[in-house]
């Protein structure tokens, strides 16, 4: 890669490519960047080793000189776009595609197939931060407790002894759990049958996923992690009106908004938790994972 002006680019993204970019200075890397939500603090004075960091002009001049390209966990929000947080640097994958050049690599989280597949035939190599098995895990800490506090935010009720509904138990649901459990809550699970023996372990009571409907007005809180809309209109309809749902699906979510603006009901669909509640801790763990790629490539 001596062939390359920078170690790395850092494209787009939230809050959490910010950090990257400063930890990355922070370690002697020398980068450039484009599209950040904001400029990174302090890259110049940080570390006696820091060679260069600067601000491309531009997706292509950030692009060539760089042998180790960084965009945004998720890398599209839209299937179309890498995630910027201001549109006025959109850029689709595509052309981000068309700029990479053979002996690149690439990372990024929640690549799409066909991507990976133009890259490699183009000889850049592509790490996927969802492929690894440690960063879900660390991802689903900051999204529930941004969950959580998105809650205590939105809500004039305590979580402490509050009735708190999680759908789905995966690495989110089982997070939020844990969390709600430590703060008292009194929480239900609704789950598929295979999840549902783990989730009994640790909360109150487990329900199956179809039978939401029935318990819906029981619920304080309802905290959603389930990518398929079980809260629906009949289910809204027997939500009470002082509860909040919190929807951390991805898009569209697992909600029907139209239905809940029409019922009264408070439903807020956070996305991007970790780069809103967590960027700093988010950006150690990317930044774990880049340096642990760096001798493949």
């Amino acid at each position: 890669m001596s062939s390359f002006s920078y170690d790395f680019s850092v494209l787009g993204g939230d809050a959490r490519q910010v950090f990257l970019a400063e930890m990355l200075a922070e370690s002697g890397r020398s980068l450039c960047h484009y599209a950040l939500a904001s400029q990174p603090n302090n890259c110049s004075s940080v570390s006696e080793h820091v060679s260069i960091v600067r601000e491309a002009p531009s997706l292509e001049e950030a692009c060539i000189h760089s042998g180790f390209v960084i965009c945004p966990f998720p890398f599209t929000k839209n299937g179309a776009d890498v995630s910027v947080e201001n549109s006025i640097y959109r850029f689709s994958i595509q052309t981000l595609l068309h700029l990479l050049r053979p002996g690149q690599s690439l990372f990024a989280g929640g690549i799409p197939p066909s991507f990976k597949k133009e890259a490699a035939e183009n000889n850049v190599a592509v790490f996927d931060y969802a492929d690894d098995i440690s960063l879900p895990v660390y991802n689903s800490i900051s999204t529930a407790e941004g969950a959580i506090c998105e809650a205590i935010l939105h809500s004039p009720f305590n979580l402490h002894k509050s009735r708190c509904a999680v759908l789905g138990f995966g690495k989110c649901g089982h997070s939020i759990v844990y969390r709600l459990k430590g703060l008292s809550a009194n929480v239900s699970v609704f789950t598929d049958n295979e999840e549902s023996a783990r989730a009994s372990v640790i909360a109150d009571k487990s329900f199956p996923l179809k039978s939401l409907s029935d318990h819906a007005g029981d619920f304080r809180f309802i905290f959603n992690t389930v990518p398929a809309q079980f809260i629906n209109e009949e289910t809204l309809k027997n939500v009470d009106l002082s509860a909040l749902i919190i929807d951390i699906a991805s898009s569209p979510g697992g909600v029907d908004y139209d239905a809940a603006q029409r019922l009264g009901i408070s439903a807020l669909h956070c996305l991007g938790l970790p780069g809103k509640y967590a960027p700093a801790s988010s950006a150690r763990h990317l930044k774990q994972f880049i340096e642990s790629k760096l001798y493949l490539s």
